[in-house]
């Protein structure tokens, strides 16, 4: 997977979460099942990379930042 496909995955994996869940208070064990952009599922550990981003968000590159504040991602 190139960098660009890996970042365009992530960034989807939440908005998935939100549009099922209604928000992003991601549990830090979820686990999400999505399918890859080759059709492959895979498991991602979506409260993870959630937690993870939070504590990187200074930085992150604006545009990231705008686009998951766009999301509702809570920052504290």
């Amino acid at each position: 997977m190139s960098k660009d496909q890996e970042r365009v995955s992530k960034g989807a994996r939440p908005g998935a979460f939100r549009k099922r869940v209604g928000n992003l208070e991601v549990p830090r064990r979820h686990v999400e099942t999505v399918v890859a952009f080759d059709g492959w599922s895979e498991q991602v550990r979506l409260g993870v990379w959630i937690t993870t981003t939070r504590s990187r968000r200074a930085k992150l590159p604006a545009e990231r930042s705008t686009a998951l504040d766009e999301l509702g991602v809570r920052w504290t």
